[in-house]
């Protein structure tokens, strides 16, 4: 594993508003599901085998999956920071820990590496990648204080007037000290509706003065899939970039 690193992508949602049978995570996306795309660029940045947090019927995304991940079960949905640790045991020892989101699958190599690199050489406790968005409604907002140090980060939900107004946002990867994480993923507290947000962890590792860092992503990296619209925009994303494996629809052999 790179420089110490281990990956854990979160895959037990259910993707409801995808109107499909199939697990959001398997949804074809330019010709491959899109898990699998989450896990060559894993590859490619050089962690092989990550861990893939699956729910507690997953059967079919372990199945198409097979040997090249190890598998942990969230068998409730209890939000992204649960999901983390429900992962404790299969991330085993490694210094550093990849966050990701398995509908997320738009990033590329370079922002990973540049994530990765940051965070070792930067001694930080936190890397999370962050991005400017001219309308970044529906995510979280990077709070930063006036010496431009990341203060918190705010989901949209909790956000005030003011906070919703705030450009930067939250791009749903992150890279971990790994023992930090474990020592610490204890403090997060259940939210109203029940769950455990990752994003807490920002505000436990500020409030201990740990170093949180940014990098930057572009606009287009961040976008996650939560519709069959976003799914269309994604593969739009891809083809845009001269991806080998997309094909115009209506061409031979297209989904």
């Amino acid at each position: 594993m790179t420089a110490g690193f281990q990956a854990i992508v979160l895959a037990a949602g259910k993707g409801a508003r995808m109107k499909s049978e199939l697990p959001k995570v398997l949804l074809p996306l330019a010709g491959k599901p899109v898990i699998f795309r989450i896990l060559d660029l894993l590859a490619e940045v050089g962690i092989p085998r990550p861990v893939v947090v699956i729910g507690k019927s997953g059967d079919l995304v372990k199945k198409t999956l097979g040997d090249r991940c190890v598998y942990a079960v969230q068998d409730e949905q209890l939000g992204s920071g649960h999901a983390v640790m429900c992962a404790r045991e299969a991330a085993g020892d490694a210094k550093n820990i990849l966050v990701m989101c398995g509908d997320s699958p738009l990033f590329r190599a370079e922002t990973v590496r540049s994530l990765m690199s940051a965070h070792v050489r930067g001694n930080a406790t936190i890397t999370l990648v962050s991005a400017m968005l001219d309308d970044p409604t529906g995510y979280g907002r990077i709070i930063r204080a006036p010496d431009g140090e990341i203060a918190g980060v705010i989901e949209e939900k909790l956000a005030s007037g003011d906070q919703k107004t705030i450009r930067e946002i939250n791009g749903g990867l992150y890279a971990f000290d790994g023992a930090w994480l474990w020592g610490n993923a204890h403090l997060m507290l259940e939210s109203d509706a029940g769950e455990f947000c990752l994003t807490e962890m920002v505000d436990i590792a500020i409030s201990q003065e740990r170093r949180v860092i940014t990098v930057p992503a572009s606009p287009d990296e961040v976008a996650g899939i939560n519709t069959p619209e976003q799914l269309l925009a994604a593969e739009r994303v891809l083809l845009g970039r001269g991806d080998k494996g997309t094909r115009r629809r209506g061409d031979k052999g297209t989904r």
